[in-house]
């Protein structure tokens, strides 16, 4: 194995399930989910490989190619995408944390979750996705302007904004 291929792996297994989660979000199978993961790591190996030029932020490549598999997935399937919120009973879901917790945290969490879940439902789409990769993804902003093609003072502007709208939602429970 050349050194590109075990970087790549190493980037893979860091990965993977968060870019799994985010797609599974958006298209609310399971099926379709995996299969659109698998496409995503292999547009991003083939053109990491075709490509002379380097990348600066392979995370936020990788989220890009994410988002584009997923419009292009609606697009062929003429529906628009679920609500973060439509999938309540996923056991992807209910388990946002990759650390071993205790159980009273980790039912602490599982609360927590459900409680935003359902606060998220009265957003828009573009901040279910922005407050997702920054908050859930611990994404940068630079990478999150990356991925929506945004500066990063809009993606500030739209952060505030899409966690101003969650609080106003929140107080209303």
């Amino acid at each position: 194995m050349n050194q590109s291929e075990v970087q790549f792996l190493e980037f893979y297994d860091r990965n993977v399930a968060k870019i799994y989660r985010y797609i599974y979000f958006r298209v609310g199978s399971e099926e379709q989910a995996q299969d659109l993961t698998s496409e995503v790591f292999l547009k991003c190996w083939q053109r990491l490989n075709s490509k002379q030029e380097s990348i600066s932020n392979l995370r936020a490549f990788f989220y890009q190619v994410a988002r584009n598999s997923i419009a292009d997935f609606f697009r062929q399937r003429d529906r628009s995408p679920l609500s973060l919120l439509e999938i309540t009973d996923s056991p992807v879901a209910d388990n946002f944390s990759d650390k071993k917790k205790g159980l009273m945290d980790e039912v602490s969490t599982t609360l927590e979750i459900e409680l935003i879940k359902k606060a998220l439902k009265g957003l828009s789409e573009d901040y279910q996705e922005i407050i997702i990769w920054r908050y859930l993804d611990e994404l940068e902003i630079a990478e999150i302007a990356e991925i929506m093609e945004k500066r990063e003072g809009t993606v500030r502007t739209l952060l505030s904004r899409a966690l101003a709208e969650l609080r106003k939602v929140l107080e209303k429970r």
